[in-house]
């Protein structure tokens, strides 16, 4: 057998790889040094703000004692009101809806609980906004912010100084997912700094050029990513009914609930309309699955609806027809990336033996190098507890990116079978500890 094709074949797609993580590489250091070097001038002048943080839960009995005492330190803030809102899923004395009600009793807070038992984390959003807005005084809409985190998100303290002097229409903060890093495995660690790698390397690159681009009156060049935790929107977009006519049942509600991944709906929505995301230099620590067995189900949910985000982003022109097949480029990458690399990579070690050190090269661009940059970085480090041992991080994780398509092709073989069946698919809640 010829198998010259094959080989030229598989050193394409190695070559590939290896260009992409020195371009991931480098933007991830442009994140880190921009990070490093931000400037968080506390401000002289009259607070202009007024902010309503949100935070939604389901099952977060064992945690929700810990977010409510992180959160509430921001409530000595006159013009910041801290909501958590729980669903009646639980039904009416489950026990989050029971940890709520003993907390109101020691922290400055309200419980708000959305009353019905469909819907999912964008339906409390939504629900919990237009109640707000119905019930709750606004100082005009140019000056009231939602603010929308998770139950394991701790935002540094500067972000809401930060937002009460703000003025553009949409915040976002880059996520780090190493709040629970000392509470997990080591190989759920590799997950979390690769996690943390793509949000550095990959979203906040691409939410700083669009925003440079936009302010230069130029195209963006990538679809931005949109996160639902450490997320601000002001409410005055929630009158543009040509950006939230989303079909939800609360008029003009901000996140789409016919989708699982509202949050990147959203993003893409914000593109469509050219409506630029404004990346705070200030990050929201949060936390990653705490098992394998949860971290499959999760990344199965996020793929899918990435998977169907097309019929929501569907190119309305040339341009944007572009954007969504780079989209899809990386959602290919996604699930069938690790595997394709490996074949290629044994296949030439096979044949040329030599090849072994394109391996080695892999394993130095795509895991050494950004880990040992997130461990040392001052940032987070106190998340880390004593200097984690990079070296260990690698072996231990280096069949992670194989095991991150797992929870991709979970979806592709079991949708089929679900749509055959006139089902919809069921995910599990990612637990929390």
């Amino acid at each position: 057998m010829n198998w010259y094709y094959f080989d030229c074949l598989c050193f394409t797609v190695t070559f590939i790889h290896l260009i992409e993580c020195c371009h991931h590489l480098w933007r991830l250091k442009s994140s880190l040094h921009w990070l490093k070097h931000r400037e968080l001038e506390e401000s002289t002048e009259t607070l202009t703000n007024c902010i309503h943080l949100l935070v939604p839960v389901y099952n977060e009995a064992t945690v929700i004692e810990a977010s409510v005492k992180y959160f509430t330190q921001f409530t000595s803030y006159a013009e910041l009101h801290l909501y958590y809102i729980s669903t009646q899923k639980e039904g009416e004395n489950g026990a989050t809806i029971q940890a709520l009600q003993a907390l109101t009793q020691q922290y400055d807070f309200t419980w708000l609980h959305y009353p019905y038992i469909d819907g999912k984390k964008a339906d409390q959003l939504n629900w919990a906004i237009h109640w707000i807005l119905d019930n709750e005084p606004i100082g005009g809409n140019q000056r009231t912010y939602f603010g929308i985190y998770d139950v394991d998100s701790r935002p540094e303290p500067h972000v809401i100084r930060a937002m009460l002097h703000a003025e553009d229409s949409i915040y976002q903060q880059p996520a780090i997912y190493l709040e629970n890093f000392r509470r997990i495995g080591t190989f759920q660690r590799v997950g979390a700094f690769l996690q943390t790698k793509w949000e550095l390397g990959r979203n906040v690159a691409v939410l700083r050029e669009n925003y440079h681009r936009h302010q230069q009156k130029r195209p963006i060049v990538s679809l931005p990513p949109c996160t639902g935790h450490g997320l601000f929107l002001r409410s005055d977009l929630l009158q543009n009914d040509a950006l939230f006519n989303t079909e939800t049942p609360v008029e003009n509600a901000p996140f789409n609930t016919k989708t699982l991944t509202e949050d990147l709906e959203l993003g893409y929505r914000l593109a469509f309309n050219r409506i630029p995301i404004t990346l705070l230099p200030i990050v929201d620590i949060c936390g990653y699955a705490p098992t394998p067995t949860d971290t499959i189900p999760q990344t199965s949910r996020w793929f899918s609806g990435e998977v169907n985000l097309y019929r929501y982003y569907y190119p309305r022109n040339a341009f944007f027809t572009w954007l969504v097949i780079k989209r899809y480029y990386l959602t290919f990458k996604w699930a069938f990336g690790a595997p394709l690399l490996t074949v290629a990579l044994a296949m030439l070690i096979i044949h040329y033996p030599i090849t072994v050190l394109l391996a080695l090269l892999s394993v130095l661009l795509y895991m050494y190098i950004p880990i040992k940059w997130l461990c040392r970085f001052p940032l987070w480090t106190r998340y880390l507890g004593d200097k984690p041992n990079v070296t260990i991080l690698v072996l231990a994780g280096i069949v992670r990116p194989l095991f991150n398509s797992l929870g991709p092709l979970t979806y592709l073989l079991t949708a089929p079978l679900q749509t055959l069946k006139g089902k919809s698919p069921v995910f599990m809640k990612t637990p929390k500890n």
